[in-house]
């Protein structure tokens, strides 16, 4: 079987599996199996798929249709114009996301100056990390400290940190617990925001995978905004801003929040995606 007609098969199993992006999926894995380019998969199109490789890639098909998360397969995931790697138990960075990073750097620009910065429940730290390396990009050196209650989290933020030689501090907290007195011009979070009984609703990808850890909000999906929110009297400085990714319909609810921990309600913005959806809450103190 050459390199196309296998292309093929497994577009076509991967698209009987319920795969929304079959063919993509399809060429990431023989790229990641057979460690070859795109370019050197078109040019190889019409030769013999190595033998020594079909059992593995064909295993990997097969794992994928099991709705096993393709990052968690290849260990990468982009996000803004980097790649990351992605482990299980870490939640997967999104596209989406990369919203509050350019949201967040617009902030900084406005400030215009070195800032103190914070990226809240990190995750795989590409909020931070990302953040940091786009600033330095423009001459300024902010310092960046990634927070995260998982050891998981930690280790992987670490792994990145390293991987794409970022100088960002690296704190296994819950939240502010472990940053004492420490404030900031900038605090960024992506938190736990799925009400608990939304979870089950999930793609299988997310819900059978994915850390409930890094998903569930609690109840409401309110539980960790108003932690946060609680703890920016004495972590935010004056002037500073705090951004937010939000669900679909949490805008109302976590702006409410805001406002009883005194920020102004002008002073408070939302910012939808591309999809137009609320994504993105902004507040300036």
């Amino acid at each position: 079987m050459t390199f196309r007609e296998k292309l093929i098969k497994a577009t076509n199993e991967l698209n009987e599996a319920g795969i929304d992006a079959p063919g993509y999926e399809a060429k990431v894995l023989m790229e990641y199996v057979t460690k070859m380019s795109s370019t050197e998969l078109i040019l190889n199109a019409r030769d013999e798929f190595p033998s020594e490789l079909e059992e593995r890639y064909d295993s990997l098909i097969e794992k994928r249709k099991e709705k096993y998360p393709l990052q968690y397969i290849t260990n990468e995931a982009p996000f803004m114009d980097y790649i990351f790697t992605a482990r299980e138990n870490v939640l997967i960075p999104r596209f989406d996301t990369e919203i509050l990073v350019i949201e967040a750097l617009k902030k900084a620009k406005e400030k215009g100056k070195k800032l103190k910065v914070l990226d809240m429940c990190c995750g795989s730290g590409c909020i931070g990390i990302s953040y940091y390396l786009e600033r330095k990009k423009e001459d300024f050196k902010d310092e960046v400290t990634l927070v995260d209650i998982s050891d998981h989290a930690i280790a992987l933020s670490n792994e990145n940190k390293e991987k794409l030689n970022a100088d960002v501090n690296i704190i296994k907290s819950d939240l502010f617990t472990e940053l004492e007195y420490e404030k900031f011009d900038l605090i960024l979070s992506n938190p736990p925001y799925i009400r608990t009984a939304d979870i089950e609703e999930l793609m299988e990808e997310v819900k059978d995978h994915e850390p409930h850890l890094a998903l569930d909000g609690t109840e409401n999906g309110l539980y960790f905004y108003k932690r946060i929110i609680e703890g920016l009297k004495e972590h935010l400085n004056d002037n500073g801003s705090v951004i937010f990714e939000i669900g679909c319909n949490q805008y109302e609810a976590v702006k409410g929040l805001l406002v009883e921990a005194a920020f102004k309600s002008e002073k408070v913005k939302i910012v939808r995606d591309l999809a137009g959806l609320d994504r993105v809450i902004i507040a300036d103190r």
